[in-house]
């Protein structure tokens, strides 16, 4: 049995997170057994999914609230687990703390990987720890995984590393008429409005202000149009404010934490993403599968356009020349092709487990 370690910040739904629960639930149970090493006891659903099928959750002090605490228990921690896994799996947005695998390697865990989820971090100081840390990660890591061109500079600058696509559960969010028959129904949204999707959290990143300003353009053209919001986060309060204010709350639907997105999206007719910066997100991956045409700010990579529908806009350009181009797609019947595309260009979650699982037993060779 080859055991693997996650690490990350928490265990919230997110993209990255969601990456590491696919490969939890994808990989082969009767050779690997994979625990998670996080930084906060936050529980989520996230987290009781794993104690459910039989994952351990190690919990270690937060390095911002207890830095020296945090370093003493890390060392603690692979000093006395260093026998127990074969393989770490370091998953984060930024490399501003490489501690833990430092530690994996100075403990002589064999597989230590270091794996890109994004393509900036928030702060002069962060990025500051990001350049200095990234000097040292070809030292500490065995294998070096992003998740996009972009993710892999960032973390890697010019050095090597392997892509590794955002593998989905293809069979989940293939495009299905009866389920957005039966969804559309459920949340009392007419069969022929158009209804425009976002998921993500509620964060500077996720850019929900200039949705607002691009739906509202939309909703001059089809006062029917409807805006369909998943996710929840520190900013959805504001993000209510601006929809009263505009007087759209009956025509902008916040969903909250859903674990139907994958039904949520059969719902929609288009998906728009304005981040200010991304990897490869892993619901732009969901929303072409689902058949989709996606409208994506130009921060995010040019690699995550899997189907033609998919455009890139600036985020200088005015909101109103969004909503022009949103709106003349209108609602798209044929969306059955999105699977296969997505199956085709390698981003099954089964293509994507053989490729780990090689990396998992490298040390055996």
């Amino acid at each position: 049995m080859t055991n693997i370690l996650f690490i990350t910040q928490y265990l919230r739904q997110n993209g990255t997170e969601k990456f590491m629960m696919n490969v939890f639930h994808n990989i082969d149970k009767t050779q690997f057994s994979i625990d998670f090493l996080i930084f906060t006891e936050e529980e989520t659903i996230y987290t009781q999914e794993v104690r459910d099928n039989g994952g351990k959750i190690h919990i270690l002090p937060n390095r911002k609230e207890t830095p020296l605490k945090y370093y003493q228990e890390l060392n603690h921690f692979f000093y006395k687990h260093k026998d127990e896994y074969q393989a770490v799996h370091f998953c984060g947005g930024s490399l501003t703390s490489i501690a833990p695998l430092y530690f994996a390697w100075k403990y002589k865990i064999p597989v230590r990987i270091a794996h890109s989820h994004n393509s900036y971090a928030h702060g002069l100081h962060n990025k500051i720890l990001h350049c200095i840390n990234r000097l040292g990660i070809y030292k500490i890591a065995t294998h070096h995984l992003a998740c996009s061109d972009l993710a892999a500079k960032w973390f890697f600058d010019k050095g090597p590393s392997k892509i590794v696509n955002n593998g989905i559960d293809v069979e989940s969010f293939r495009y299905n008429e009866n389920v957005r028959n039966e969804m559309r129904k459920t949340l009392g949204i007419n069969q022929d409005a158009f209804v425009i999707g976002h998921v993500g959290r509620f964060c500077s990143e996720k850019n929900h202000t200039f949705l607002i300003d691009v739906f509202q353009e939309i909703h001059k053209t089809n006062n029917k149009a409807i805006l369909l919001l998943v996710g929840i986060g520190e900013l959805q309060e504001e993000i209510k404010n601006k929809v009263n204010t505009l007087e759209l709350s009956t025509n902008v639907l916040f969903m909250g934490l859903r674990q139907d997105v994958n039904r949520l999206m059969q719902v929609m007719d288009c998906f728009v993403m304005p981040s200010t910066f991304e990897g490869l997100p892993f619901v732009l991956v969901e929303a072409q599968c689902a058949g989709l045409p996606c409208y994506v700010s130009n921060n995010v990579s040019k690699s995550s356009a899997l189907l033609p529908s998919t455009k890139f806009f600036s985020l200088t350009t005015p909101a109103k020349l969004w909503a022009q181009e949103i709106c003349t797609v209108g609602i798209v019947t044929n969306r059955h092709h999105g699977a296969e595309e997505i199956i085709s260009q390698g981003y099954s979650i089964n293509g994507i487990i053989d490729s780990l699982q090689t990396i998992y037993t490298s040390y055996k060779k």
